[in-house]
């Protein structure tokens, strides 16, 4: 592990020690990574790091994936003929009372863990540190603005090859190509076109891609560990008064919440200014969901801007601010974008350009 490592472990240990938590149990996952380095598959064995408020972690894991863990990094293993929960019991501070849990601890072993000690409270890992991995360092940033820019570059390189006519999973897997020609890893693209575009989380499929037709792409992929997150809409030829005034209202929508967007700022104040901008167009009840959401080591992290949220903006964050309008059986629009949040203002990391972009 590297010196960062260690003290994101340090930093996790005063937060546990002041909130009277005996230790962390974090699973495979962005917190993991985030911790030591370490990415391991989140699978039905019991795989999980124990951080006690006091002293070093400890990782519980199957045996066979032991030398997979560097030296600095104390284990406790288990073979698979084993019942894995007294192994992890042993890992537990002794006479631990209070201990937090990572949201992808399957719930047989959170609930192993509470029959096997009923008398220690057991709590979500979440609401306990508040979001630790939300305020990105200096390491974290530059690793995002290096997804963020290698996912411009590929969206630019793919809007070079003709898109009428094919369908949106064959456009989907060239644009997922073009980012992986860009040096993304585990990179990921969606294509929604016409009426699909409706749909948020339309999964791209035989469709043909016809001329005239708004076509809705969401990309992204990592980089050093980081994700990019970016939607962009493209007309091929003219595109219709409807799809621009719609596109338009959008962009003023993005633009109505980047221009909250700020270091102490309520964050669901940030995503009613541009809900309260497609009021002004008649167009509120269209926008489905959240402005957006914390983006690193996973898509979706804290922190979210989304109605009722009232914890502030911080210089450090991280997130999407991704408004969008869905017309059922006519047409769909969004403009996402990953933004820093600064001290004073904000810093859009994805440059891609937020026209809607025609093509012959």
């Amino acid at each position: 592990m590297t010196d960062i490592h260690h003290e994101r472990q340090r930093r996790l240990r005063a937060v546990l020690s002041a909130a009277g938590v005996d230790a962390a149990i974090v699973p495979p996952s962005g917190d993991l990574v985030y911790l030591t380095g370490i990415d391991l598959h989140l699978s039905e064995r019991l795989t999980l790091l124990v951080v006690p408020a006091e002293g070093a972690p400890t990782l519980v894991l199957p045996k066979f994936e032991a030398d997979r863990i560097p030296p600095d990094l104390a284990t406790s293993t288990w073979l698979e003929d084993d019942d894995p929960l007294p192994v992890l019991l042993a890992a537990l501070p002794a006479g631990a009372r209070t201990l937090a849990f990572g949201e992808r601890v399957a719930a047989s072993n959170l609930l192993g863990v509470g029959e096997a000690l009923p008398e220690t409270r057991l709590l979500a890992l979440e609401r306990v540190t508040g979001g630790v991995r939300a305020v990105k360092d200096d390491v974290e940033l530059a690793a995002l603005r290096g997804a963020a820019a290698a996912t411009d570059r590929a969206f630019a390189t793919f809007l070079e090859s003709p898109l009428e006519g094919i369908t949106e999973a064959e456009a989907a897997a060239r644009l997922a190509l073009s980012l992986r020609g860009e040096g993304l890893a585990t990179p990921f693209a969606s294509c929604a076109a016409g009426a699909n575009a409706a749909s948020p989380h339309h999964a791209s499929g035989t469709h043909v891609i016809a001329r005239g037709e708004g076509v809705l792409f969401d990309f992204g992929g990592r980089f050093e560990g980081y994700l990019s997150d970016v939607s962009r809409t493209v007309v091929i030829g003219e595109a219709s008064l409807r799809l621009r005034e719609v596109h338009a209202a959008v962009a003023r929508a993005q633009a109505a919440g980047l221009a909250m967007l700020r270091a102490g700022v309520r964050l669901g104040d940030v995503d009613a200014a541009a809900r309260s901008s497609l009021a002004r167009d008649g167009l509120a009840e269209a926008f489905t969901h959240r402005l957006g959401h914390g983006l690193g080591l996973e898509i979706h992290e804290p922190p979210y801007l989304t109605g009722g949220n009232d914890a502030l903006a911080q210089a450090g964050h991280v997130v999407t601010v991704e408004p969008g309008v869905y017309l059922t059986g006519e047409l769909g629009v969004r403009i996402e974008d990953d933004v820093l949040v600064t001290d004073d203002a904000h810093e859009v990391l994805t440059k891609a350009p937020r026209d809607l972009l025609v093509v012959p």
